[in-house]
């Protein structure tokens, strides 16, 4: 059973030394209803750059007392910045038995530098979280970057399941074209055909799932949207093809060569989660749906959407398609709707 006894008296006695050698207090006793000094002890020296005199004003000595004396009530003045760097608590009472007004200082010099290494860190902290959201947020979209920083986008190994709309874009003759040109001049004409797919994605509510090589994996129904993911899915695919169309005549009337791009959509459940080693995780979507949709774009010619039959049924107002028949490695005949630009 446990007892709770009193503090010892020669323990007592060791934790007050202790604390009045760690807060070196200085004590000055002020002439009632006065800012003059009428006695002074401890420690004094360390807080102040001229001598104290009886008799003389303390608000003289110590600017930060100036408008606060004589003592009305208690109050107290922390981590107020003396000489050599010193910080002090300053409290000042009454003593109503002696009726006699006092000012205590106390040096909180090394708590407070401590406390300002921790604020320092966390504005570092924040600094550094800010650059990593609007790193991140470039690449997947701002909400994603603010909900997988605040906690509320998360994805665990076992991974969570999903009806999910997954679109591939790649372009077309991409290859030859690099063989060709200068390196330059291939990152150029990449940069320029990647902010055509990239931002239609992310405005439609797409998570870029990954960037590869001259193509993008994104998918659609992760993030909260006012419409379905094949409605999504479907609209950036038609916003990639037109803004595709307009850089092509830009970079055509600047007598560079063009590129188109194909696109391929299907819609279906899917297992999202992070896959990888400790070292290297990365967010992905795995399913059946998900490959189809990669051999649908490999088959989309230039300018061409090409969707599964679940996407078609799953949009809102589905426009005029054209039926066609292919042959899927790994998957077999397939149907597929396609919308040519």
């Amino acid at each position: 059973m446990n007892t709770q006894h009193p503090i010892p008296d020669i323990i007592s006695q060791h934790l007050a030394a202790y604390h009045i050698q760690t807060l070196a207090p200085a004590w000055i006793e002020l002439t009632p209803q006065t800012d003059q000094i009428q006695s002074l002890g401890g420690a004094w020296q360390s807080y102040f750059t001229t001598n104290l005199e009886l008799g003389s004003s303390i608000t003289s000595a110590c600017e930060y007392l100036q408008g606060m004396l004589p003592i009305q009530e208690s109050f107290e003045l922390p981590q107020v910045q003396m000489r050599n760097d010193k910080y002090t608590d300053i409290l000042a009472f009454h003593d109503a038995q002696t009726q006699t007004d006092w000012l205590l200082f106390c040096d909180v010099t090394m708590s407070t530098l401590q406390l300002q290494e921790y604020q320092q860190a966390a504005n570092e902290l924040n600094l550094l979280k800010d650059q990593l959201n609007q790193t991140l947020g470039r690449f997947v979209g701002e909400e994603v970057a603010q909900r997988a920083s605040n906690g509320t986008l998360q994805f665990n190994i076992a991974g969570e399941r999903k009806v999910i709309t997954t679109l591939f874009v790649d372009i077309r003759g991409f290859t030859p074209f690099n063989e060709s040109h200068d390196a330059q001049d291939v990152m150029h004409a990449l940069n320029q055909y990647m902010d055509c797919m990239l931002k239609p994605i992310l405005e439609e509510a797409g998570m870029v799932d990954k960037i590869i090589g001259d193509g993008v994996m994104a998918v659609f129904g992760v993030l909260a949207s006012d419409n379905n993911s094949a409605d999504n899915a479907f609209v950036a695919a038609k916003s990639i093809q037109a803004k595709v169309k307009a850089l092509n005549k830009q970079r055509g009337n600047e007598g560079q060569d063009q590129l188109g791009v194909g696109i391929g959509i299907a819609t279906g459940d899917a297992v999202l989660g992070i896959l990888g080693s400790h070292e290297r995780r990365a967010f992905t979507a795995i399913g059946r749906h998900v490959n189809l949709a990669a051999r649908l774009e490999s088959n989309a010619r230039i300018g061409e959407i090409l969707l599964d039959e679940a996407s078609v049924t799953a949009l809102d107002n589905p426009p005029s398609f054209a039926l066609v028949s292919l042959t899927l490695k790994g998957i077999g005949k397939t149907h597929a709707y396609s919308l040519t630009s």
